[in-house]
Order: C-alpha cells, then sequence, then structure tokens
C-alpha cells in the first residue's frame, strides 16, 4: 500500500528543527543524495466525507475557527479570500506558541526563538500575501539569514558551520557505496568519530534513504532513533553528536523517544536546504526575523485578516463540540462573559493536541472511530528562557547547540538580527536578548543537580546561566555576570518550584508509532475539520511549517466537503532525490517479503 493509499484509508522558529545542520551539516559532502520524506504524497487536497450545500448566496459558508497560532491563522487567510465567513476563537493569545512575550519590563522574548530553514514554502507563501510596509514581499522581506552554527562543548573542541556550507565535488553517479564513504569521510574529519564508527553512522544513513517509503512508515517510524543508530553501543563523542547532542534539540524529543522517520526526514530536508535544493526562493539553511515576531510578521498578519473581514475573539476557549449524528450541531465555549453555544456551517480546530485530546468524547467517537488514536499522542517540553544583556553577546551569527548541557540547552543571539537591536524596548539600556530553550525538563543540572521542572524559576535562570557559561568561557570570557540586565522564564511554566508544577504549551512530539495514530484534516465528522502540526502532514515535524500546512489541509478538506469551486490551497512538499528511486524499488520488494535494507548490516528491528 502506497503511502498515498495509507493516507485515504486512515482519512514549521526554530521550533521544531533546531540544528540539525550539525548531524547532516558533514553530511553535505555527498547528500545531495537525500531526498525528501515519504511523506511526499500527503498533501494537496486532503480527502473529504462528500459535498454539501454552499450556496454562492453566502449559505453555508460562515466558519468557525478555533485556535489563532500558525495554523488557525492560515487557515483564517486561506478562507477569507475564497469568500468564506470567518471567525477566530483564541483561549490566550492571537499568534499562539509563535508570539512574542514581553517582560514585566517591556522586553521581547520567545515562546521558543524563531527558524525558517530553506524548506519552508509553505509559510513563506502566507508572509509574501501580508503586507508590511515599504517591503515589496511583504513580511517575508523581514526575513535575514544566519550565517553560522556554533556546536558549543564544555571544555572541549567546538565546531562551527558556516553557511553556505563548502560542498566537495558530489560524486557522479551517486551510488550507496560513494554516499557512504564520502559521508564517513566528514564524520571522521569534521565530527572527528573513530574510523568504525564514522562508517556506521554513513551506513545507517544510506540504509534511510535507500528505504521505500512503506518501510519508512511500517519500520523506521516504530524504531527511536537512538536504537536505529546503535548510540547506546557507541563511544561518547557517537552519542553527542548522533544522538542526544543534536537529536534531543530538533523538537521536544530525545533520542531515546524521536521515531526515526521523523529524524530521517529533518535530516534529508536540512541537507536539501544546505545544498539550495527545493528551497523557498532566496532561502538558507538558516534564516530568522530582522525583529521581534508578533511585530514583523504576526501583528501584520492579523491585521491583514482582520481588514479583509475576519473577526476576532480573544479569552474565548473551546470546551466542546455537541455532535449530532454525523456533524457538528454546535460548539460550546467559554468566553469573558460566560459559557456559550455556537453556531457555524463548518469548524476548524487548530487548537494545539493535548487541548483538543479532552474535546474527543462518546458521540464524537461514535462519529468517527479512528479519532481515539488521537488520545495516545504525546507532548513534551520546550519553553523559553531569555536572558537581557547589557552588552552585545553575538557568540556566533546563528544558533548555538549547547552539546554537553544536561538540560539540552540552545539559544540565539537576536541583537545582532534586529533592525535597531534592542535599545527601543524597556528602560533603553539592553543591547541584546540570548534567547536560550531548555529542552529536557527531566535531568539534573550540571551544578544545582536538579531537573529544571524541580527548579524555581530563579533556579532555573541561575542554572542555565551558568550551563552556558560553562560551554562559551571555557576558552574566552564571552558571557560575564555583570552583562545580565533581568531575565524572563516563558510563562506558559506554571508552579515552578511546586510539585503542581505544570507546561499551559507543551509541543507535539512524533515518538516511535506516532504516525499511525495522527490524524488526518478530514475527519468522519462532515463538518468538522482538523489543523496544526499534529495532524499528518508532508513535513511531519512539530514546525510553523507543519502547523501552515495542517492548515492549508484543513481548508482544501473543507472545500471538498462543501462542494466548493475555489481553487484548492496549493501544499508544497519536500523535495525528493530521484537517484535513489531504483534502489528504493528493491527495497520495496524485500520489505514486503519481510526481508531488511540490502544495506542494513544490523537490522534495528532486532538488539
Amino acid at each position: 500500500m502506497s503511502v498515498s493509499e495509507q493516507v485515504s484509508v486512515t482519512g514549521s522558529t526554530r521550533r521544531g528543527f533546531l540544528r540539525s545542520a550539525a548531524i547532516v551539516g558533514g553530511a553535505v559532502a555527498t547528500i545531495a543524495a537525500i531526498g525528501g520524506g515519504p511523506l511526499a504524497t500527503v498533501a494537496h487536497a486532503a480527502p473529504g466525507p462528500g459535498p454539501a450545500d454552499a450556496r454562492s448566496d453566502g449559505a453555508g459558508r460562515s466558519v468557525a475557527i478555533f485556535g489563532a497560532g500558525v495554523a488557525g491563522l492560515t487557515a483564517a487567510h486561506e478562507l477569507i479570500e475564497r469568500g468564506f465567513e470567518v471567525a477566530v476563537y483564541e483561549r490566550k493569545e492571537l499568534g499562539g506558541k509563535a508570539r512574542t512575550i514581553f517582560s514585566d519590563k517591556g522586553l521581547p522574548g520567545e515562546h521558543g526563538f524563531r527558524f525558517w530553514p530553506g524548506f519552508y514554502r509553505n509559510l513563506t507563501d502566507n508572509m509574501r500575501r501580508t503586507p508590511f510596509p515599504g517591503n515589496p514581499n511583504g513580511c517575508w522581506d523581514n526575513l535575514t539569514r544566519a550565517t553560522t552554527y556554533l556546536h558549543s562543548g564544555a571544555g572541549r573542541h567546538d565546531l562551527t558551520i558556516p553557511f553556505p556550507f563548502p560542498v566537495p565535488a558530489i560524486p557522479s553517479p551517486i551510488t550507496p557505496q560513494n554516499f557512504i564513504d564520502s559521508v564517513a569521510s566528514v564524520f571522521e574529519t569534521v565530527f572527528r568519530l573513530p574510523p568504525w564508527e564514522a562508517v556506521f553512522a554513513a551506513q545507517k544513513l544510506g540504509v534511510f534513504v535507500t528505504s521505500c517509503d512503506e518501510r519508512k512508515l511500517g519500520q523506521w517510524d516504530n524504531v527511536a532513533w537512538n536504537d536505529y543508530m546503535r548510540a547506546d553501543w557507541s563511544s561518547p563523542e557517537y552519542g553527542r553528536f548522533m544522538a542526544d547532542g543534536i537529536i534531543r534539540n530538533l523538537a521536544a524529543i530525545k533520542s531515546a523517544n524521536a521515531s526515526t522517520l521523523s529524524i530521517g526526514i529533518v535530516g534529508e530536508a536540512t541537507v536539501w536546504s544546505v545544498l539550495t535544493f527545493g528551497n523557498d526562493e532566496g532561502g538558507s539553511v538558516d534564516r530568522v526575523l530582522n525583529g521581534p515576531t508578533s511585530t514583523r510578521w504576526l501583528d501584520p498578519w492579523v491585521a491583514h485578516l482582520k481588514g479583509l473581514g475576519v473577526q476576532f475573539h480573544v479569552g474565548w476557549e473551546l470546551e466542546g463540540f455537541d455532535i449530532s449524528g454525523q456533524r457538528v450541531a454546535s460548539a460550546q465555549v467559554s468566553t469573558p462573559g460566560g459559557r456559550q453555544s455556537l453556531d457555524a456551517d463548518w469548524f476548524i480546530s487548530a487548537i494545539p493536541v493535548d487541548k483538543f485530546q479532552p474535546m474527543i468524547d462518546e458521540k464524537m467517537l461514535a462519529a468517527d472511530g479512528t479519532l481515539a488514536d488521537i488520545l495516545q499522542l504525546e507532548t513534551d517540553w520546550m519553553n523559553g528562557l531569555q536572558f537581557f544583556l547589557r552588552e552585545r553577546a553575538p557568540v556566533t551569527t546563528g544558533h548555538v547547540n549547547y552539546v554537553d548541557s544536561p538540560w539540552a540547552l540552545t539559544s540565539i543571539s537576536q541583537g545582532q538580527f534586529w533592525k535597531g537591536g534592542l535599545a527601543a524596548y524597556g528602560d533603553g539600556s539592553v543591547q541584546d536578548c540570548l534567547s536560550v530553550i531548555i529542552s529536557d525538563w527531566n535531568t539534573p543540572g550540571m551544578f544545582n543537580g536538579k531537573k529544571a521542572r524541580d527548579c524555581t524559576p530563579e533556579e532555573i535562570s541561575a542554572e542555565a546561566w551558568a550551563q552556558i557559561k560553562a560551554h562559551l568561557n571555557d576558552t574566552d570570557d564571552v558571557l560575564r555576570d555583570g552583562m545580565l540586565h533581568s531575565w524572563m522564564l516563558d510563562p506558559a511554566i506554571e508552579g515552578s518550584g511546586t510539585p503542581a508544577v505544570s507546561n499551559d504549551e507543551p509541543l507535539f512530539i512524533q515518538s516511535p508509532g506516532s504516525w499511525a495514530l495522527r490524524p488526518t484534516s478530514a475527519t468522519g465528522v462532515e463538518n468538522m475539520f482538523l489543523a496544526g502540526d499534529w495532524v499528518k502532514t508532508d513535513v511531519n515535524v512539530t514546525t510553523m511549517e507543519g502547523a501552515n500546512e495542517g492548515g492549508r489541509q484543513a481548508v482544501n478538506a473543507l472545500l471538498k466537503a462543501a462542494g466548493s469551486a475555489e481553487r484548492p490551497c496549493k501544499i508544497e512538499v519536500l523535495a525528493k532525490a530521484p537517484w535513489w528511486e531504483p534502489f528504493k524499488a528493491v527495497d520495496r520488494e524485500r520489505y514486503r517479503a519481510g526481508q531488511s535494507n540490502v544495506f542494513d548490516i544490523f537490522d534495528a528491528r532486532t538488539p
């Protein structure tokens, strides 16, 4: 069964991809050899339940969208341009997790710093269509390139990768053998891995790129990356580069519970981006905004949608759907004025997976029993900690991965990218913002020995600052305590330092086996559609691009259900390498026969 057939039957800030360039940055020596993900056939028109009445006089064209994050704003943008009546309901703040968060001192920070790799092509389309004063290409012109990536160790070798990466001559023709040889050479020389480990790692990447879609979905999605790469059998240095040292920063995930399918897709897409193949026009492997996310993108987007007629209601939280038979009759919401019932012709849920799970009740399951799988999807914590500095601390002209930090810290120095810096905010004395992400909240710290989730906000700040200094100050005093003006922990972390600590905004993670559990945007509830980075999307991982793609899929499913003559949303899919297709064809037959990939010396199905 093909991927597209499976989808029919079953129905991204840096946020997601943080710095996979280090794991594949070396592999760029030959990974023109790596193509797009196995999900490339999921997309252009999500399956719909059948035509309904959508008359040209406006009847049957009202849409209620719940959630004003990237997925909800995308759906609103596409629908309002197609003549629908759109109302968006948001429980918290417009922009969702992508929004800028201001400290009590008026300083701008982020839930997580933003990252627009070159293979983002759907999200950037909406940015081009969002006007911004003085920009011919709208908000898209506010993107600027980050030119380096720093892989920083504590008291040992650091690795700086420049963008664009100096790519050696690519072998022609590309074969699995010269692919493995070339990648192994880079892993040995750049990452300083022992020769046998370099060859083994390259061989495992060769297995993935020559695996057919059926194996990627049926086998590799069920195998953790840590097991696939045999990280527990290898040296600490191997683990730092090929397992948790990199993978735990791709999303709120660790190599022990990261699907090999998802990590493989990230690697393939990132390498293509490095090689400028399949990129957004003018795109590079690492792009960021030239100012706070809300002011440079989200606020103009909301203003544009309001101008087109979209209605926004903030402080309105979805509590459930009233389902009659196969349709939503109304939605129940809590509002600043009390509980209320909402009527609409069509309903799109663009809320995060952890917020949608409580919506699933017996009536919803009676209409579509497969939605029960959503209850098994998992989330994890990945939240921002902002250090506001009195001096510039660029560190590197891009993102930094603190590879030995037990809290899986990563950062970017915002001041060097923001027009006018930060002097216009707060009391005017702040010159930089070291925007940090904590991806591991469950491992004891280097200095206080406590898990981040067990610490008070003050302890979190002090320990993260100490971990970063241990990485950056081993050769020079990059950061000094006197530089620190103030700090801000993401307010989504509630009850820090108490047993009741919680995270109001966790992220969906792609744990092994999660692909089969994820829904499509169309459901068995005829007028209810799902949008977000947790539905089945081609990009697969938790990103703004995935959220945008999910929003577009929900619109396409709605258009089909409405029998609308409006054009469907175009959905760009990840690039694929044609030269691997003969090897994938052979692997398809081997997979159907129950055999391992021909290049898989150690079949990951066995210990």
